[in-house]
């Protein structure tokens, strides 16, 4: 279950009344370390977890929905405002377990939105609400997901291995059996697919993905994750290769099965 943090006063106080938004929001802007490489991710996660409760009122999220939908042409990236969308994503998503059907339908379309982005902070805000999600209640990340493979754009394919790359929902056997599964799904769709002219973008992002991702599924499912590994490294496919070398060089793998790793290196220099 999400543990309420404690937030600081104000964002509670002016949420609640429309005059105040305009407040809320320069406080929000004046924190958010825009333009800059790293947003403010602490303030990000204090306001998100103001909205982790079921006492949520028609105010607040109001202002909420209207925040997430500050698009790419209001808000470019590095623009302070990006700000704004980054945090409400991430804060519907806070919601999502104590809200009712129709907040949860809309957390859902604004997921999608932010998965699509242009913007690569929008994308990681709903990696973050998915995560969120899942640490709530797995359960509820795992429908969310399944409901959305089969038509899943690669871009949501990303953000779903980059949520499930999560080592608090990974503490689970069945949650990492169930990531692996993902994962492997994904790059099954990879392997029988060759991306056009207009996605070769969009599935860089997601081999950069892929490429990290992994490595946390095998370190906490060895045997089936580097079956897996082997199984898309003996395809010869050279995108396989690369995202199976790219997490064979993590640490956290490196490091705990180098007897593994180094097979599995030997096996793809011979591809």
């Amino acid at each position: 279950m999400t543990v309420t943090k404690t937030v600081p006063v104000p964002i509670r106080e002016w949420m609640e009344t429309e005059e105040q938004w305009s407040l809320l929001a320069g406080y929000m802007l004046d924190g958010s370390g825009l333009p800059g490489p790293r947003a403010n991710l602490e303030l990000a996660e204090s306001f998100a977890m103001s909205f982790a409760r079921p006492s949520v009122t028609e105010t607040s999220w109001a202002m909420l929905s209207s925040w997430a939908l500050i698009s790419d042409h209001e808000a470019a990236a590095n623009d302070p405002r990006e700000f704004l969308p980054f945090c409400a994503v991430q804060a519907s998503c806070a919601h999502y377990g104590y809200a009712d059907a129709v907040r949860r339908t809309l957390t859902e379309g604004l997921l999608k939105t932010a998965m699509n982005d242009s913007r690569w902070r929008l994308r990681e805000a709903a990696a973050i609400g998915l995560q969120t999600i899942g640490e709530y209640d797995f359960s509820l990340l795992k429908g969310l997901l399944d409901s959305w493979k089969a038509e899943a754009t690669l871009l949501e394919q990303r953000a779903f291995v980059a949520a499930l790359a999560h080592p608090p929902l990974l503490k689970e056997q069945i949650n990492a059996r169930y990531s692996l599964d993902m994962a492997g799904g994904i790059m099954e769709g990879i392997l029988s697919s060759e991306p056009g002219q207009g996605d070769r973008e969009h599935y860089r992002v997601l081999s950069k993905g892929l490429e990290y991702s992994l490595s946390l599924f095998v370190a906490s499912e060895p045997e089936a994750g580097f079956a897996m590994l082997r199984r898309f490294a003996q395809s010869g496919d050279p995108r396989m290769l690369k995202i199976v070398k790219s997490n064979l060089g993590k640490a956290r793998l490196s490091k705990k099965y180098p007897d593994q790793v180094a097979d599995l290196l030997t096996a793809l220099t011979m591809c």
